[in-house]
């Protein structure tokens, strides 16, 4: 099983607020909000680590641009490499 499955396993076994704490640690390495495509609206609404949230609710219309590739999460969980722009396309588990 790789990284990225295994932390989704994990995420999904976590009640709520547990889940959003390690989601808020996440966010640490998060290069979602210095990318291109992201906008006032998605930060005014706090969405951020698309990878792993799914895309923008409906923030996020147009893809202008990606960092997905060298954001230090999908290297550290070994994403990003073969799908990209989560925030409008979905997480790496739906591309899949």
């Amino acid at each position: 099983m790789d990284e990225f499955v295994d932390l989704m396993k994990k995420l999904s076994q976590m009640q709520s607020e547990e889940r959003s704490e390690k989601i808020k640690e996440l966010e640490v390495d998060c290069v979602c909000p210095t990318c291109p495509t992201y906008n006032d609206c998605a930060k005014e609404n706090g969405e951020n680590v698309f990878c792993i949230t799914g895309k923008s609710k409906d923030c996020i219309t147009m893809e202008l641009g990606c960092l997905c590739p060298t954001c230090p999460l999908a290297q550290k969980y070994g994403i990003g490499i073969m799908y990209n722009f989560y925030c409008h396309r979905d997480n790496e588990i739906e591309q899949r």
